[in-house]
This record gives C-alpha cells, sequence and structure tokens, in this order.
C-alpha cells in the first residue's frame, strides 16, 4: 500500500517556529500477519485438563517513495545530527548520525593512533525497525484453575543506546574486565591504506571508540525474548456461592514484564530495548541513559450475579 508521509518537519527558527507536522511525501508499505489458534487438550469432561496456544506473526516492510520537496532527506526526530529520518529509498525511520569514514573499497579508516576515523558527511547508521515480532500466548485450565503466560519475541530493529555506550566506555560492567587486552580495529591505515596493525588499549578501545564521537559505533541490535505477562486464576466453585448474591467470584493474580533477555547487547548491561528515548511522538529506536520499563504486578477480583 502507499500512503502520505506526514511527520514533524523541521523550520527555520527566523520563521518563528521550529517545527510542523505535514505532509511531505509518500511511503510505500508491506506486510503480513498471521494469527494461528491450536487446542493441544480439549477435555470432554468439566473440569479436565486444557491446554491452548495463540500464535501472532507480524511483519512489515516500509520504503519512502518521494518526499515532494528539494530534498532527498528530513530528520524529523531526535537532533539534526542523530535522529529518525525520511530518506527516499530507504525505509522509514532509519537511524541518521555520524558514521566511521570508509575508503572506497568500503574498508574503515583508521587513523595513526588506532582509533576510527569520523566521516565528515553523516549517513545511515541503523534500522529500528524489528523484522518481525511474534507472541506466544499459552493458557492451561484444570478444575477451577487458570495458568496463562505469554512470551513476546522482537527479531532485530536496531536502537542507539547512551546507557550501553557509556557502560562500556567507563569500564563498568564485566565485558571490560580484562584491563590488560589489546585492540586492533579492522579497518585500513589512513595515511598509506594499509590493512590496519595499530594496537590500542582496553580504556582507547572502549572510551576513544565506542563512547567516542561517532553515532555509528553505539548502535546496538535490539533482539528480545521477553516474558510479558503471567496470569495465575482461580473460580470458587458454584456450591460455595448457593447461598450468596453471586453466580460467579474469580480471583486473579498477574505480573507484566517479568523477564527479558536483549541477547545481542552485552551481558553485563542487563539493557531493556523497550524505551523510548525521544519521548512522546514518532520518534523510535533511542535511548539516551533511560531507565529500564517497569516490571508490574496486579490483582483482580470478578464477579457476577
Amino acid at each position: 500500500t502507499t500512503t502520505d508521509l506526514i511527520v514533524q518537519q523541521p523550520l527555520d527558527p527566523s520563521s518563528g517556529y521550529f517545527r510542523t507536522n505535514t505532509n511531505v511525501g509518500e511511503i510505500k508499505g508491506q506486510g503480513v500477519e498471521v494469527d494461528l489458534g491450536l487446542n493441544f487438550f480439549r477435555s470432554q469432561e468439566e473440569g479436565g485438563f486444557n491446554w491452548n496456544t495463540n500464535i501472532n506473526f507480524t511483519a512489515n516492510e516500509t520504503e519512502v517513495t518521494d518526499l515532494g520537496q528539494e530534498t532527498d532527506l528530513i530528520v524529523y526526530s531526535g537532533f539534526g545530527n542523530l535522529g529518525n529520518a525520511a530518506i527516499e529509498g530507504q525505509p522509514l525511520g532509519v537511524i541518521y548520525g555520524t558514521r566511521i569514514l570508509r575508503d572506497d573499497a568500503g574498508n574503515f579508516v583508521v587513523n595513526a593512533i588506532g582509533d576510527y576515523v569520523q566521516d565528515s558527511q553523516d549517513g545511515v547508521i541503523g534500522d529500528p525497525n524489528p523484522d518481525f515480532v511474534a507472541n506466544i500466548n499459552n493458557t492451561f485450565s484444570y478444575k477451577n484453575f487458570s495458568l496463562g503466560f505469554q512470551f513476546n519475541w522482537t527479531q532485530g530493529g536496531d536502537i542507539w543506546s547512551s546507557t550501553i555506550s557509556t557502560l562500556l566506555g567507563r569500564g563498568l560492567i564485566v565485558e571490560t574486565l580484562d584491563r590488560e587486552n589489546t585492540f586492533v580495529l579492522p579497518g585500513v591505515q589512513q595515511s598509506d591504506g594499509r590493512v590496519n596493525d595499530v594496537q590500542i588499549n582496553n580504556s582507547d578501545y572502549y572510551f576513544n571508540n565506542i563512547l567516542g564521537n561517532i553515532s555509528e559505533l553505539q548502535v546496538f541490535d535490539a533482539t528480545v525474548l521477553r516474558l510479558q505477562e503471567v496470569t495465575l486464576g482461580y473460580a470458587l466453585p458454584k456450591k460455595f456461592l448457593e447461598d450468596t448474591p453471586f453466580g460467579s467470584l474469580s480471583f486473579t493474580v498477574s505480573g507484566f514484564n517479568l523477564w527479558y533477555d536483549a541477547i545481542n547487547t552485552p551481558d553485563g548491561a542487563n539493557f531493556d530495548p523497550n524505551t523510548s528515548g525521544t519521548g512522546v511522538g514518532n520518534g523510535f529506536g533511542f535511548e539516551f541513559l533511560n531507565g529500564p520499563s517497569s516490571r508490574r504486578y496486579g490483582f483482580s477480583v470478578k464477579a457476577t450475579f
């Protein structure tokens, strides 16, 4: 499908305004959604054991086809040199920022002291759009008890993380414990194009590069497996309600966001990609030392008369 592209467009401050919501072009999108329900066990007797599973799978792709103006780039969220961008031919919302300089063959360029060189031209450094999102919800019931739990799997999607890069750059997590280790950054020397062989120490690698001024080095894969919800319920047997005004009475305890693992980020960071560093709006894929999403618990009572 092709739809209008409406984003916050920056304005010249001399106009008296900084940004405006406007239709700047067109976006083409395609996707698939699959929902599957399975009954693994279905008791023929009341109060018997039942097990059913629901699986939901979604995958979407977008492409900016026209910006309708005298430009092929609009950074509409974040900052001018680090934000979500609408770029013709790219997915909507790609991360645009400072990047590593590359030679004509695409090799990273390294300076004389062994650190990466920043390209003078910013560019696309990541895509926050996930490859797919899958949810698996299981429900078990036996007699008056019910148990349900839901897992969420988000595959791919990049995130620019200040938390991870700061923890690495300051040497505060287990991934930086080997202080005597040396690094040789893959790439070629800026001076003569030879394969880089300059060794740098632990501090220079993490502080000068990961925590340095090149935003591309602070982009991580946001794939995450999450235990989204667990519920345990109990329905009071009807024989106990015979002399009461209730037709049914049930109790449920629940927990939300109980566990997660962002498998492609450093284990020591215990990082949660479920965050929005740009606040309310259409920006996504940024984390500016934000706190992780909360773990929540609940208790509910349901009654009929």
